[in-house]
């Protein structure tokens, strides 16, 4: 394999979270998918060829990082919590006039500074830069971006619960996961809202 362009765009952490969360619902359906027709096969008395198995072929490496990575993308101290792919885009936009370079606009998005110190860190001469308003107005704009986090339930625990739980290897096998919905069959829409937010990113003047 020949990587043509090592570095084609630049993704925001709200990106990737996104990507790795089709990625999961891919594989979820997969395995859904794989366990009805096992379910079938064996209700009709078809015996599998060896090596013959439907059952979507996975890497437990592979998977844990996946997994983890959302995890810690999707935490509730992260500004991903608080980020919707049009607001990302608003921002992106709201960052044009100024003078960022590429790098400094993404670090701006991931991290949502909500303090003049943070812009310091992330923006290189800020203030020979930007002098004292400027930085106002940026955090400003990272502020309208951002949308209110989901409101607790009652228990203390989000009111924003997962559709499917991340199915298992046990003994070398799948579970099918308890809360999967029969009539939910497409659950991720990639042409909507957001798509092609990173083009607001993509490298072309480095």
């Amino acid at each position: 394999m020949e990587v043509i362009n090592a570095r084609s765009a630049l993704l925001s952490n709200y990106e990737v979270l996104s990507l790795l969360r089709e990625l999961e619902a891919d594989h979820l359906a997969s395995t859904k998918t794989a366990f009805r027709i096992k379910k079938e096969e064996e209700a009709s008395g078809t015996t599998p060829l060896p090596g013959g198995s439907r059952e979507p072929e996975i890497l437990d490496n592979l998977r844990t990082v996946e997994v983890e990575a959302i995890e810690y993308l999707a935490a509730d101290w992260q500004p991903t919590s608080k980020q919707t792919a049009a607001g990302v885009t608003k921002l992106v936009k709201a960052l044009a006039p100024y003078d960022l370079t590429k790098g400094e606009k993404l670090q701006i998005v991931n991290l949502a500074p909500s303090e003049t110190v943070e812009l310091y860190v992330i923006v290189e001469e800020l203030e020979d830069r930007f002098g004292s308003d400027q930085p106002v107005e940026i955090l400003e704009k990272v502020k309208e971006s951002l949308s209110a986090p989901d409101t607790p339930a009652a228990n203390g625990t989000s009111a924003v619960t997962p559709r499917y739980t991340a199915a298992a290897p046990v003994n070398g096998t799948y579970e099918e996961p308890d809360n999967w919905d029969e009539e939910d069959e497409q659950m991720w829409d990639d042409t909507g809202e957001g798509a092609g937010v990173e083009g607001e990113l993509d490298v072309d003047d480095d």
